[in-house]
């Protein structure tokens, strides 16, 4: 992604809502470096949100994120495991739901 060019909405909405369930700052999960463990997974987290959640092409969150697609790939196949824990799935489909009424809201519907 070019410096000129705008992040995504859906992966700002993603990132926003990652570092709010996370309580990060979403300038955290936005850096271009890894940065910390917690960072990481939260940026994993926006992704999968962008991706999945919202059915965003993965070169798109790539982009967004400043990420190679096999990184956001990666991300999502890590999340979609730890979706196998009971109270992990319940806390990902509640941010799923959270993020398509943001969009459907900020879409006037």
């Amino acid at each position: 992604m070019s410096r000129a060019e705008p992040m995504g909405r859906p992966s700002l909405l993603a990132a926003c809502l990652a570092a709010e369930s996370s309580g990060l700052p979403v300038h955290e999960i936005l850096h271009v470096r890894r940065g910390r463990r917690a960072s990481a997974a939260a940026r994993a987290l926006a992704m999968y949100l962008a991706h999945v959640g919202l059915g965003e092409p993965i070169g798109r969150v790539a982009r967004d994120f400043r990420r190679h697609r096999s990184t956001v790939a990666h991300a999502c196949r890590r999340i979609e495991d730890d979706r196998d824990e009971r109270g992990c799935d319940d806390r990902i489909a509640a941010l799923e739901q959270q993020l398509r009424g943001r969009t459907e809201v900020g879409h006037g519907g």
